[in-house]
C-alpha cells in the first residue's frame, strides 16, 4: 500500500501567521489609544499657542562685505 503524505500546514506557517495577526491586533490598539492621547495633546499645544506672544522672525548679524574684485581692463 502507497504512503499518503500528510497535507497539514507546517506549524512554522502557523506561528507567523499568528503572529502577524496579534501584530496587527496590537498597532490598532496602540494606535486607538494614541487617537485619544493625541486629541488631548493637539488641545493643549493650541491651547499654549494662543497664550505665546508674537514674535519677530529671527534675523541675521550683519557681516562685514568683501569689495568687489578688480574688473579686468582690455588691452
Amino acid at each position: 500500500m502507497a504512503q499518503v503524505s500528510d497535507s497539514r500546514s507546517s506549524p512554522w506557517v502557523a506561528f507567523v501567521a499568528g503572529a502577524v495577526v496579534m501584530l496587527v491586533l496590537a498597532l490598532i490598539w496602540a494606535a486607538w489609544l494614541g487617537h485619544t492621547g493625541a486629541s488631548r495633546a493637539m488641545r493643549a499645544m493650541a491651547a499654549t499657542a494662543t497664550a505665546l506672544p508674537d514674535l519677530k522672525p529671527p534675523q541675521l548679524p550683519q557681516t562685514p562685505k568683501l569689495p568687489d574684485p578688480p574688473k579686468p581692463i582690455p588691452n
